[in-house]
């Protein structure tokens, strides 16, 4: 007889809590199927309240976010915890990568793995990275084969928004059990006169950074091109980077109606892991990404609209590990693994927003057929060579409704996914806010996730599990806007390398303040802490981070900008590892916009990293650049 799988009978075993929950989020749509029926049709507006609580803290393009329920809706009538980063905060950081970009964000815990442009990883709220779904332009850039985004080789240079949901998003987006990353890029300027910028900046070790762009409209189309290259020699031995992009967006005009745009991405990178004592190796790799998205938004009525897309991308992944020779038995330089991956994926979405009254309802459907083709090679230990190929089709059904009465809003959702690989998955959310007063919004947020298995064979297991939050955001104290998340995150089917599957736990808050500007200079503060248990051994979790500090004094008044950010890390790392986490990172940067014309402009700017020279690591093989300088010049017109 055959063994039962062991996954899918999880997978299928429904309890008490899940049922009443479903039951739950019926009955809501039901009552909501009804008044939609019934209530008269009435322009959405946002509230007094909506704007009177953020709009000292937010320029109004960023009060409005879609990644949460893939329809644009008022922050503040959002329940899950989310933080927005626009183009300018990106340009006032000197950031090279969305790595950089994500370093500052409170409730973010990333390991940035030497130079610009090297590899990362990070959490959100304690989650795992290949627990997070990254997307640009809609279209996942997670690989296959571990579900693991390169967030250290995506540049920013066409990035509009990143959007950053630190809770589980399955009832929209399906494997996202830690969150979303979702990267919005620029659009054409509508403008008929092209546009466009250019920007150089050097520093030590060889480290530079050149990019271009050029967008406007002719006509009903408009275009958008930019490109960019990265490099460094790395500040440690063999960490050497360099990283390249092009990227094209093209956007026909349908009047009064919508648009139809075309996004082509294509980068390659070759990163220098570095020299790692530890296991006696020297690791580097290269890859190369494309991806092509067609999509369509279009107006069906005044409260009907159709978005749609299609998408296609390439993914190939090449590493060398090497013997450093440390143990006499090996030579400095001999093979001792090769990984080549190829990855194709192919897929499309359909969904419609209807909104009447106080409703907005979202409901679609999803397609992702993957296939990875992969060989694992020890030329010295060929008899442990391993052939690996996959495919996994998923399909995937979502629906949700914002309801905002007056100062209350609740968000039911669901979706169900069904996978060629792990069966079916049904996952669903329920969020309430809450406007107290014009001053005090509250959040509560519960909800399913799931993450679908890497495609390498030892790690099948469908990891999944229920998150729980609760949050206040106030600006009641005169000139301080303050923001706080409580969060309760139990996940199980977590795969070990041996080959067992555990339950963990992570509780925690995180804190965020900031100040009104007075004379163009404001506060920002932010404070996370994480308590992660292993339910399964009664252990606590190591090697992940424990507190999590950033500190910011700002200034700008559009010609001279300046920013000192602190950054800490507590790692609570084994002791194997030698982590220093005792210090904070300071950075400085600064930019003087040195010509300011009607139609052009020019802004010089410096960056000093690690100004006192402090040390914060997880493991000693991963250390991070003593201090070092860079500056440049960028020009718009």
């Amino acid at each position: 007889m055959p063994t039962p799988n062991p996954f899918i009978t999880a997978e299928t075993r429904v309890g008490s809590l899940f049922r009443r929950f479903s039951s739950l989020l019926l009955g809501l749509f039901f009552l909501s199927a009804l008044s939609t029926l019934t209530t008269p049709y009435t322009a959405h507006a946002d509230t007094d309240s909506d704007r009177e609580l953020l709009e000292l803290y937010y320029d109004p393009q960023d009060l409005n976010v879609s990644t949460a329920t893939r329809s644009p809706k008022p922050l503040s009538r959002s329940a899950e915890s989310i933080t927005v980063v626009t183009a300018e905060q990106i340009e006032a950081m000197n950031a090279h990568t969305l790595a950089d970009v994500l370093n500052t964000v409170p409730g973010v815990q990333l390991d940035l793995r030497g130079a610009p442009g090297s590899g990362a990883v990070f959490a959100l709220q304690g989650s795992l990275t290949n627990h997070i779904l990254v997307m640009i332009d809609g279209v996942p850039v997670n690989d296959l084969l571990n579900n693991y985004p390169l967030v250290g080789q995506i540049p920013v240079q066409n990035i509009e928004r990143v959007e950053i949901v630190k809770s589980p998003a399955s009832s929209s987006w399906g494997s996202a059990l830690g969150g979303v990353v979702s990267v919005i890029t620029k659009e054409p300027r509508k403008a008929s006169p092209p546009s466009g910028s250019a920007s150089f900046s050097g520093g030590e070790n060889g480290t530079r950074d050149s990019r271009g762009e050029l967008t406007g409209t002719v006509g009903n189309l408009g275009y958008y091109f930019s490109g960019a290259n990265q490099r460094s020699n790395g500040f440690r031995a063999n960490n050497a980077t360099e990283n390249n992009n092009l990227y094209t967006k093209l956007r026909w005009d349908i009047p009064e109606r919508g648009n139809v745009r075309l996004a082509l991405n294509y980068r390659n990178s070759v990163i220098g892991e570095g020299d790692l004592d530890l296991t006696d190796s020297s690791d580097n790799f290269k890859t190369s990404h494309f991806y092509a998205a067609l999509a369509l938004d279009y107006s069906l009525t005044d409260r009907l609209t159709l978005n749609s897309l299609l998408k296609t991308t390439r993914y190939d992944y090449n590493k060398r590990r090497d013997f450093l020779g440390i143990d006499p038995t090996f030579s400095k330089g001999d093979p001792l693994e090769r990984i080549e991956t190829d990855e194709n994926t192919t897929g499309g979405a359909l969904q419609l927003t209807w909104r009447q009254g106080v409703h907005t309802v979202t409901g679609g459907i999803d397609f992702d057929h993957g296939k990875t083709d992969t060989d694992v090679l020890y030329p010295l230990f060929p008899d442990f060579d391993q052939k690996i190929f996959a495919t996994n089709d998923r399909w995937g059904f979502f629906l949700n409704d914002t309801i905002a009465w007056e100062r209350l809003t609740i968000t039911p959702a669901f979706r169900y996914d069904l996978t060629s690989r792990t069966g079916d998955h049904f996952s669903p959310s329920l969020g309430v806010t809450l406007n107290l007063t014009n001053k005090t919004l509250l959040r509560s947020y519960i909800a399913r996730g799931y993450s679908l298995p890497c495609l390498a064979p030892q790690w099948f297991a469908q990891e999944k599990g229920w998150t729980v939050q609760a949050g206040l955001e106030t600006t009641e104290i005169p000139g301080l806007w303050i923001k706080g998340t409580w969060f309760r995150n139990a996940t199980s089917n977590i795969p070990t390398f041996s080959g067992t599957l555990e339950k963990q736990l992570r509780e925690g808050f995180e804190i965020e303040t900031r100040t009104v500007p007075i004379y163009n200079t404001w506060l920002t503060a932010g404070y996370v802490f994480i308590n992660g248990e292993n339910r399964t051994l009664n252990t606590g979790i190591k090697d992940e981070a424990r507190h999590t500090v950033d500190l910011g004094l700002h200034y700008d008044d559009r010609t001279f900008r300046g920013a000192l950010t602190g950054h800490y890390i507590k790692w609570n790392a084994s002791p194997i590892y030698k982590a220093q986490d005792n210090n904070f990172i300071w950075d400085l940067n600064l930019g003087w916009k040195a010509y300011k014309g009607r139609n052009a402009e020019a802004e010089v700017f410096f960056t000093g990293h690690n100004l006192f020279n402090s040390k914060q690591y997880w493991a000693e093989v991963y250390s991070n650049p003593d201090r070092w300088f860079e500056g440049g010049l960028r020009i718009k017109w």
